[in-house]
Order: C-alpha cells, then structure tokens, then sequence
C-alpha cells in the first residue's frame, strides 16, 4: 500500500438516477430534499486538482444518507466511479461508507486521518456548503487545530474550475442565480446561523 502524506477529500452530497437506472452525482437541475445540489462539480474539480499534483490519497466521503431505503449505492461509491471514469486510478482513492450527515462526514474524515497519519488535507464541495463546514470544523478541537495550523483548508469546487477555466464562470453564475439554488442557500445560511448559536443538532 502506498502511504500518502497528503489528501484530497471530495465531500459526498446527493445521487439521482438516470432512464438506465445508473446512478450519479447531481447537476444544477437535480438535487435532494434541501434543494439542488450540483455535486457533480466535486468531481470534476477533484480531477482537475488532481492533474496538477497527482501524488495524494483521494478520499471520497459519503453513505446513503437521504437515499436510505430507495436502492442507491453508497454515494462515494459513485464518487469513486466517477473519478475513475475519469482516469484517477482506482489504487488512489479510499471510500467512507458509514455517514449520513455533512457532520457524520467529518467525524469519519477523523478516524481517516489517523489511521492514514495524514498530514495536509484539501477538502472539496459546493461553494454553498463551505462555510457550514468550515463552522463544523471549528466546533471539533481537532479538525480545528489542523484548520489553524493550515494542515486542512476547505475549497470550492466552482472556485477551482472557474481558475481552470473561465468558461465555468457564466454557467455557475447562471445556476446560483435560480430560485431553487437561492433556497438552498438560505437554508445553508440558517443552518451556519444554528450552529454559532448552538441551536444546530449536530448528528
């Protein structure tokens, strides 16, 4: 086994399945009982990051969560499909199966980091999503030590395809500016606004 130092941690989000019955992340027209998602840009951005610095573990976080009971595979299980359809060998990539939550995510995320004694940690989602799990991280004594200390830093995956290419720019515009991203947001801020005041049940 290969003993990475470093990892590139894609953060799972919804599935939907197509007329074949195949399951994927979700685009900008697709989302879960929150509102859309666009998760598929976490692969995509993984796999741009990844073809500048190909040498770091790629850990795909993600369970059933909301897809409990509907038939869907484990969502970083098609994390990990996707990126390999993509060309990132299959060897690089460790999947987490058990969380249900964006929380339950990070405290796996854990057991990750000292079972693979990792030092430098990039994590990858949603521009919508960052801030909550920022908060998250600073809430957990040791996910936020390695915040401060700049051993883990949180990304947007639009970000990252928008400095790849600018061509993303006006998509990503025009995704975040529909009244079903604006609900997500709203609800991605009062959740950030539950967890300063201690309100948000964390689970």
């Amino acid at each position: 086994m290969i003993k990475y130092r470093n990892a590139l941690v894609i953060f799972g989000g919804g599935l939907s399945r197509d007329k074949s019955g195949e399951w994927h992340t979700t685009n900008f027209d697709e989302g879960d009982n929150h509102g859309v998602l666009g998760d598929r840009l976490r692969v995509l951005a993984g796999r741009s990051l990844l073809t500048d610095d190909p040498d770091q573990l790629v850990v795909v976080l993600g369970g059933l969560g909301q897809l409990a009971g509907t038939g869907a595979p484990p969502v970083s299980e098609v994390l990990k499909k996707e990126l390999i359809d993509l060309g990132v060998p299959r060897r690089q990539i460790i999947t987490e199966k058990k969380s249900g939550t964006t929380y339950q995510q990070l405290q796996e995320l854990k057991k990750i980091i000292r079972s693979r004694t990792l030092v430098d940690l990039l994590l990858i989602t949603n521009a919508f999503h960052v801030k909550r799990v920022k908060m998250m991280i600073r809430l957990d004594p040791v996910l936020q030590r390695l915040l401060l200390n700049g051993k883990m830093k949180v990304r947007s995956a639009e970000d990252v395809l928008i400095q790849k290419d600018s061509r993303w720019k006006k998509k990503i515009r025009a995704a975040y500016s529909t009244k079903f991203m604006k609900e997500r947001i709203k609800k991605e801020e009062e959740g950030v606004r539950q967890l300063r005041s201690g309100k948000y049940l964390l689970k």
